[in-house]
């Protein structure tokens, strides 16, 4: 189905500042204490999580020992058995493999300054429901969601961005007074704050509750593994990555205009190195049409191939729930939404929606060239080190239907 179109950004007044990526940054002082207009109520502690690596281990291990008994399952099921071992991140060059990044705090650095740089946020979840059944959350200013995550929750200057949740609860569907927000933090969370906490706002006639506290910068933290090994799981049969990102990030050019649904990605791109970071690639595609809309910032889905499932999996270990800064345009750190598909399902899928649109005079050509459009050059260039000085906003992204 057609993704409705999403509301403009509207511009924030005090818009922090981005946390610095190179040259080992400090941690930021805490904020001064705000006085909250409401009192939190006690925090429900976090059950404990399954050690991922134990329940990967006992796996292959009961796969090895049907194997020497003769009882081995077929193809198919061994396959799905151990297809979702996460593969061990590393920062170190080796005698068979050589790094191209480094790990300072909660940033991935490249060592090609052109390259875009990897943000790995503290994200946390809030589910903000209004007192009036009646009212949409929807449809509440950005101003008052920031002012209940800035002020209410005490997050300060370390909230860097919020995003309307993508996999909503059954709860934010059904329900039009309920909203669910992912919320992107440098550090850590105010005293008492954490998984539970609850506000009341009386003042804007909502209650706010903290549904999730996620750590994405320790690459062997339990339960990021164990989310990683479900989707590995759940798409064992994914040979590609999807990445949603601002369409001016592919081609700089605001005017472009696209004449196929689909083009390839530049070879010579620094996009296309980066991604070669993690092996090479069969082929890498942009869509125009498939991802969700939104009027005042176009975006596109970039699937990329890669010739081997283990640099895939290598790839969306890296990316997976984290934020992405590009090197050469302001104000720009974005989730990438990445997830895994089938290239040629989404291939397929995509070009038969844009035949579709095509046929109806909706929309541009179904049938995509392989290159790319000679596009503008980028707006003003920052180094890696200026991306301190980057002005982030939060901008609430509308899921796709």
């Amino acid at each position: 189905p057609e993704a409705t179109e999403a509301p403009e950004a509207t511009e924030t007044p005090d818009v922090p500042e981005a946390p610095e990526p190179p040259e080992a940054p400090e941690a930021p002082e805490a904020p001064a204490p705000v006085p909250a207009p409401v009192a939190l109520m006690p925090t429900t502690p976090k059950a404990p999580v399954a050690k991922a690596p134990a329940a990967v281990a006992a796996a292959t291990k009961a796969a090895a020992a049907a194997a020497a008994e003769g009882t081995a399952p077929s193809g198919e099921a061994v396959e799905d058995s151990i297809d979702d071992i996460v593969p061990l991140v590393s920062y170190e060059d080796s005698d068979e493999k050589r790094s191209f990044f480094s790990k300072d705090g909660r940033w991935i650095i490249p060592k090609r300054e052109q390259f875009p740089s990897v943000f790995c946020a503290l994200r946390v979840r809030v589910r903000m429901e209004m007192l009036d059944p009646s009212r949409s959350a929807k449809e509440l200013p950005k101003e008052v969601v920031e002012d209940v995550l800035r002020v209410g929750f005490g997050l300060g200057k370390s909230l860097v961005r919020w995003d309307d949740a993508r996999d909503t609860t059954l709860a934010a569907l059904i329900s039009a007074s309920t909203r669910e927000v992912v919320v992107a933090i440098n550090g850590a969370l105010p005293a008492g704050v954490g998984r539970g906490s609850k506000l009341k706002d009386d003042r804007n006639a909502l209650s706010a509750t903290v549904t999730e506290v996620t750590e994405t910068s320790d690459d062997v933290d339990p339960s990021r593994i164990m989310s990683i090994a479900s989707c590995l799981k759940e798409s064992g049969q994914s040979d590609a990555i999807v990445f949603e990102l601002p369409q001016l990030w592919i081609i700089p050019d605001p005017d472009f205009k696209p004449k196929f649904a689909s083009i390839g990605l530049y070879p010579g791109s620094f996009w296309m190195h980066f991604l070669k970071s993690w092996g090479a690639i069969v082929t890498c595609e942009v869509y125009f049409r498939t991802a969700p809309k939104n009027v005042s910032d176009p975006r596109v889905n970039l699937v990329v191939k890669f010739r081997d499932r283990e640099s895939m999996k290598m790839c969306f270990t890296f990316l997976y729930d984290r934020y992405l800064v590009h090197p050469k345009q302001e104000n720009e750190l974005r989730p990438p939404w990445c997830r895994l598909t089938s290239f040629q399902d989404f291939k397929s899928k995509a070009t038969a929606k844009a035949g579709a649109a095509a046929k109806s005079g909706s929309g541009p050509k179904a049938k995509a060239k392989a290159g790319i459009t000679k596009a503008r050059p980028a707006v003003k260039a920052l180094s890696v080190a200026g991306l301190g000085a980057l002005a982030l906003q939060p901008a609430p992204i509308q899921a796709p239907a």
